[in-house]
């Protein structure tokens, strides 16, 4: 593997794209959300805007296969039935749209929903949702759209699922039961698309397996400092990202 990792990519690259999994698992559990948002931003120099979304579909179905496996008894399979059921057509449609457009519209869409997404998740934070079945359904329409086209868009899920008295370890189980099952499915959809190549398969594979130490760090670093401003810096970096990604669309080649 190693050789056909470099045969595409140099070793300066490949240690590079290892930290940039270690670091951003890491950031995703010491701040609770943004994991593959932040792996996208750092990733994308060296993998390219518009490949970001299929190579981190790949890191995240390796790197959340592990939680699904700890967390299957807590899993709500009506809830996890019924999301996947609806999202799923949606969800196919988004990579259909991401794969037809021009590399600079898919940049300032990545920036705009990187900026729109920090709001939003207080705005949703400050919320007391209270919701059924049928609200499961419907926001699971533009979920599974924005699944296709992007990453992180749990938050949205999430507000709606804990509505529907899905807390605590069924939270954590079926959210990553439908994050594993929906990033695996569209990974094979960009799989028939060129976007996702033999090399690029391989590097989001590689993605994927370096995140589990991070995610073990991050719990330590959690567990072991007294001051939580780690969430206010995941913010800002997501925010800095948001608006690199708007330069790169606007003012890129």
């Amino acid at each position: 593997m190693i050789e056909y990792l470099f045969a595409e990519y140099s070793q300066v690259e490949i240690l590079y794209l290892i930290v940039v999994a270690l670091v951003t698992a890491t950031a995703h559990s010491v701040g609770g959300f943004g994991g593959s948002l932040m792996m996208a931003i750092l990733a994308s120099p060296v993998i390219g805007v518009k490949e970001t979304v299929p190579v981190v579909s790949v890191a995240m179905t390796v790197s959340q296969s592990a939680r699904t496996w700890v967390f299957r008894k807590q899993i709500n399979w009506p809830i996890f039935l019924r999301v996947f059921i609806v999202a799923f057509p949606f969800m196919i449609l988004g990579v259909v749209v991401y794969i037809e457009l021009p590399t600079n519209i898919i940049a300032v869409f990545l920036g705009l929903f990187m900026i729109i997404m920090l709001p939003l998740r207080h705005f949703l934070a400050r919320r007391n949702i209270t919701t059924g079945l049928w609200g499961i359904t419907l926001v699971s329409v533009p979920y599974g759209f924005l699944a296709g086209t992007s990453f992180g868009v749990g938050l949205i899920l999430g507000p709606f699922l804990l509505g529907a008295g899905v807390s605590g370890l069924n939270l954590i189980g079926t959210v990553s039961a439908i994050g594993i099952v929906l990033n695996g499915i569209k990974s094979v959809a960009f799989g028939f698309s060129p976007l996702l190549n033999g090399h690029l398969l391989v590097i989001g594979i590689m993605l994927g397996g370096c995140t589990i130490p991070g995610h073990y760090l991050g719990r330590w670093i959690v567990t072991n400092t007294p001051f939580r401003l780690h969430t206010l810096y995941c913010e800002g970096f997501l925010l800095a990202g948001g608006l690199h990604f708007l330069w790169q669309g606007i003012y890129g080649k």
